[in-house]
């Protein structure tokens, strides 16, 4: 070899032989090889010569596939990828040789190429570098600069397994023989966290998503750095959606329909089960294929959790196999579920209204149901032209039998009859076919469309059609009802039955859904969002916990294991602690700013450390205070003859107890700080919180930090919001709706003692605080003015039951 021209090639390894991802280079993503997307991106690498160095069994099918991105093919040995390297080099006349796989699609091109740049300056004058390459790059951007020279050398001097199942270690597995440089990537580069490669089933998915949000951005491939990350880093990639619809026999193809056009809307994934016996499904699949849904997007299987989704379930009834495996996912959200698993759902959003459902929704919202395009522009009661539609599947075979009344009743009308059995009718008014696509945009061309309860039946009604149900089931007539449809009573259809209900003044339902068009689909992306969370003490989940209240931003459960309410799942933003907290945040919640407030909240701090004394005596004794924001209680503590310490997360706060207080203070999250390092001390008489330990999402390492920090017989002290007060126990849903985004934990007073056991506390004392009168029902109704007779009873009521809406505990480190 002629190492003086010091050519160089870029050499891409690929076999189809994967056994993680089969045929991972001949996957599509778009409609691209995911070979094409890596060798397009290593073109813009400057070489000489570009080569794909396959295995002979992988070699004639990746032939055209590389010399169509103007590479070349070499075969070599399968499992000794060094040899294959190695006897590759000695045909090519290049000395600098660029490495990258094949199952990169979204390799940083331009690290390669600095890399490469690198490499040739570092050797420019004298080889002082065999080995090069940038660390910190994602998870499969990586590329190898090396010695094309050195790699035949070092391959002549290992005998070693891995070192030959790969390429990179035959140099840096012997760094006292090579000189080789792991340089830190660039900034620009340096994203360590990210995942470009494909390598599994999630991580081909996850491409799906960067490549739909690059499409979305109008990028074009090769895509730069900037692309990629910008892709890697939205919430489109990082929360990828997969809805489940039910496609099971006799259930319809309502649910289909609807998560299919959700995931158009959203490009994400829809879950076929592969056991699903639903005959319609592929014809129904294809017709939101040809309106623009991504064929990829349609899966037979979930995500691992390497790329865990948000599943959307639109299940009917979801069974016990479904609860479990959706709920194995990031997060679960289920639409008008009606089994008893329900409870598994993170979120439920009911959009058809359903009187069966005993549970509360997080959110019920009728203007999710798609508004057809196409309305009657008028009105009108003539029944001319029928639109039968029971469902394809029609499992109670009602169809028939409709027909053949309709047609005695109304001989004058054509009936049109959707169905996908086979029904003969002597009936030449009478056309039978099956499904119809986009159904939804075809109702207003009929005058009368008799179906059963479901989508269709408000698509109609929206339509201005005169719509009929027939009640399939005893529940259904109920809905019917409820909804203000007319209907055919459960049960066998006859003729009277069917005429009196031609003549139902409903049959233009005037008690409709919401006339507002919201879309599923993009809903789907906020619902996204949202982080389930664990139980703040227990920090595990055996199996869902008991529901204690919805709403349409969070769903609270109460741990099967401890008994703490908490924040099962939210999609509110996270709070700041910052300046603006203790300023704009809490004017906007009390009408005065945290310092305006300072005496006031000392004044409460005194009333506490009063409590504090009667059982353990304050003079003297030490005192840290957790979130001690700008020192009320820290004051007060001082006043007493206390040595007050405090810790708090905003810096801004610290500074105004060092400074102006004068007294310690560290900035620190707690639990994570080292008291002795910051404060000078290890173990404190006291510790305290005021309105503090509901905002840990984490209380296991919070309270055995406490434990630590408190000596034996000495106290904790804590101050929150009581599940347990007037608000929580006579309008719960209101109360847990507006409690604060940042509590995530909701304490009941009467648990609190079996809690903190576990952590060597005794409870010794519970202050019920937060009194109001006005909360109470008999003051709602009344109207009662402060002072009043019934005021004042209601007042001595509360404090006499403990229903205050907060609620100070005390307690002593008994172990």
């Amino acid at each position: 070899m002629n190492t003086s021209i010091k050519k160089t090639a870029v050499i891409v390894q690929c076999r189809l032989s994967s056994s993680r991802l089969p045929g991972k280079a001949l996957k599509k993503l778009g409609n691209e090889y995911i070979l094409s997307m890596a060798l397009n991106s290593m073109k813009k690498v400057p070489a000489d010569r570009y080569f794909v160095a396959t295995d002979k069994d992988s070699y004639e099918t990746l032939k055209p596939v590389c010399e169509n991105s103007g590479f070349e093919c070499f075969a070599g040995d399968l499992n000794d990828v060094l040899k294959r390297f190695c006897d590759l080099i000695k045909i090519i006349d290049c000395e600098n040789i660029v490495r990258a796989t094949a199952d990169n699609p979204f390799l940083f091109y331009e690290a390669a190429a600095e890399s490469l740049e690198l490499f040739k300056s570092i050797n420019k004058d004298s080889k002082q570098c065999d080995y090069l390459t940038y660390s910190g790059l994602p998870h499969g951007s990586g590329v190898e600069i090396f010695s094309g020279s050195s790699l035949l050398k070092a391959a002549s001097e290992t005998a070693d397994a891995y070192d030959h199942e790969h390429v990179g270690p035959a140099f840096y597995k012997h760094q006292d023989k090579y000189n080789c440089r792991f340089i830190p990537a660039p900034e620009r580069y340096n994203h360590p966290l990210l995942r470009t490669t494909i390598d599994t089933y999630s991580d081909y998915l996850r491409g799906l998503r960067y490549l739909e949000y690059l499409k979305q951005k109008n990028e074009t491939a090769p895509y730069t750095t900037e692309a990629v990350i910008e892709a890697a880093e939205s919430d489109f990639v990082k929360n990828p959606v997969v809805f489940a619809p039910c496609v099971k026999k006799g259930h319809g193809t309502g649910h289909l329909h609807r998560c299919l056009q959700a995931a158009k809307d959203s490009s994400s994934f829809v879950f076929i089960n592969p056991a699903s016996d639903l005959e319609e499904k592929d014809s129904v699949i294809n017709e939101y294929i040809s309106q623009g849904l991504n064929p990829q997007m349609i899966i037979d299987s979930l995500p691992d959790e390497n790329y865990k989704a948000v599943v959307i379930s639109d299940s009917f009834k979801l069974s016990q196999n479904e609860a479990d495996l959706y709920r194995q996912q990031k997060s679960f959200i289920s639409i008008d579920e009606g089994s008893e698993f329900a409870d598994y759902a993170d979120y439920l959003l009911d959009i058809i209204p359903s009187k069966e459902y005993t549970r509360k929704p997080n959110l019920f919202e009728t203007a999710f149901i798609a508004k057809p395009a196409n309305v009657k522009k008028i009105k009108s009661s003539e029944k001319k032209k029928i639109l039968i539609c029971i469902g394809g599947e029609d499992p109670s075979n009602l169809t028939g039998r409709l027909c053949q009344i309709t047609g005695e009743l109304l001989k004058a009308s054509e009936i049109t009859v959707i169905t996908s059995k086979n029904i003969k009718l002597n009936n030449e008014r009478v056309i039978v076919t099956g499904p119809v696509k986009n159904l939804r945009e075809q109702l207003y061309k009929y005058d009368l469309v008799i179906t059963h309860y479901g989508l269709t039946a408000f698509e109609a009604a929206y339509c201005c059609c005169q719509v009929l149900l027939c009640s399939t089931t005893k529940l259904h007539e109920k809905l019917a009802s409820d909804m203000g449809f007319a209907y055919i009573p459960y049960g066998e259809i006859t003729e009277e039955k069917v005429k009196k209900a031609f003549e139902n003044s409903s049959l233009f339902p005037e008690k409709i859904i919401n006339s507002e068009n919201k879309n599923l689909g993009k809903f789907s992306g906020e619902l996204a969002k949202g982080v389930r969370y664990l139980c703040p003490v227990c920090q595990k989940e055996d199996k869902p916990s008991e529901i204690v209240s919805r709403n349409i931003n969070r769903t609270y459960r109460r741990c099967r294991n401890c008994g703490l309410v908490y924040i099962s799942w939210s999609k509110d933003s996270q709070m700041n602690y910052g300046k603006a907290y203790f300023f704009e945040d809490y004017k906007k919640q009390y009408g005065k700013t945290y310092q305006d407030d300072f005496e006031s909240i000392k004044a409460q701090c005194i009333k506490r450390i009063d409590e504090i004394n009667k059982i353990s005596p304050v003079a003297g004794k030490s005192v840290l205070d957790i979130g001690c924001a700008y020192g009320p209680f820290l004051s007060a503590a001082k006043d007493k003859q206390m040595n007050p310490y405090g810790t708090d997360i905003s810096q801004d706060a610290v500074e105004f107890v060092k400074d102006k207080l004068n007294i310690p203070a560290c900035a620190s999250a707690f639990p994570d700080f080292d008291s002795e390092k910051a404060l000078g001390i290890t173990q404190f008489d006291m510790v305290t919180m005021w309105y503090v330990i509901e905002h840990f999402k984490d209380l296991n390492s919070v309270l055995t930090k406490v434990s630590q920090l408190v000596k034996k017989e000495g106290i904790f002290a804590f101050s929150t919001p009581s599940g347990e007060g007037v608000s929580a126990t006579t309008d719960k849903d209101h109360f847990y709706t507006i409690s604060p985004v940042d509590h995530f934990s909701v304490w009941e007073p009467s648990k609190a003692n079996e809690i903190l056991n576990r952590y060597g506390f005794e409870v010794v004392s519970i202050v019920s605080t937060g009194h109001h009168p006005e909360r109470f029902p008999e003051i709602k109704e009344s109207g009662a003015e402060k002072g009043s007779e019934l005021w004042n009873k209601i007042y001595s009521l509360s404090r006499e039951k403990n229903l205050g809406d907060t609620v100070e505990i005390y307690c002593r480190k008994i172990k």
